[in-house]
């Protein structure tokens, strides 16, 4: 069998029971890592911006917590928070985003910006991205709602921003492949997650890799594919 030439080597978008919809805790999410021969995995439960999502003491919380787990992987904390309003301001506050490895935020069913027209919601991401708080915009491509992509690839291009090809949820291949050859035309950087909601999910990125290779999509532009690229990205240390 021919081998996948992309090597995805950390997952940074993982969910746990804190974020209310989770089943698994961050031990078990860490430990399916190590069994799938990951090096890295990020903890970044919802925030406050969802039903049942972790308040702000969780977040602050978590560096104390990953520390306590003695498994053989680099464990990153972080949040998928939501965007609250018109000038793109996410729910947690600066002073508890600011302590976290990874902030990233997404549109999601029962949040403040998925009630929105198209032009107020693709505004509001577009403001967050080029805020400077936040390091990846996570599952873009959504069946369920829409925004401007064009425009949004083009802004995380300019801000530094990462946009995620995410494998929890299958969508349209056409779609997607539309999506990641338009990232590569403007040189906008992505990272092959997750999205992992239990154990079981952690680290499965074959489809993805698959559609990586089928569209020869430039390493350099994926985050996750080094110890090093995460590191200088997320201007964190491994």
């Amino acid at each position: 069998m021919k081998q996948n030439k992309y090597k995805i080597i950390a997952d940074l978008h993982t969910h746990t029971i804190a974020s209310g919809h989770g089943i698994d805790t961050v031990r078990t999410l860490c430990e399916f890592a190590c069994k799938r021969g990951l090096q890295g995995i990020a903890i970044t439960d919802h925030g406050p911006g969802l039903p049942g999502g972790a308040d702000f003491i969780y977040f602050l919380s978590l560096r104390r917590m990953t520390d306590g787990i003695e498994l053989p992987i680099r464990i990153f904390t972080g949040v998928e928070d939501d965007i609250m309003n018109k000038d793109g301001d996410l729910h947690l506050s600066k002073e508890v985003l600011t302590k976290l490895d990874i902030v990233m935020t997404g549109l999601h069913p029962a949040s403040w910006i998925f009630q929105q027209p198209k032009i107020v919601r693709t505004d509001a991401v577009l403001k967050a991205i080029t805020k400077g708080f936040i390091k990846v915009f996570t599952h873009p491509v959504r069946y369920y709602y829409d925004i401007d992509m064009d425009a949004v690839i083009e802004a995380a291009a300019l801000s530094g921003v990462a946009l995620e090809l995410n494998t929890s949820k299958p969508e349209d291949r056409k779609l997607v492949i539309s999506y990641l050859e338009q990232c590569a035309k403007k040189n906008t950087r992505i990272v092959v997650n997750t999205d992992a909601h239990l154990g079981e999910e952690v680290g499965v990125f074959e489809e993805a890799k698959k559609i990586l290779e089928e569209i020869e999509f430039p390493h350099n532009l994926i985050i996750n594919r080094s110890k090093e690229a995460i590191s200088s990205f997320f201007e964190i240390k491994w």
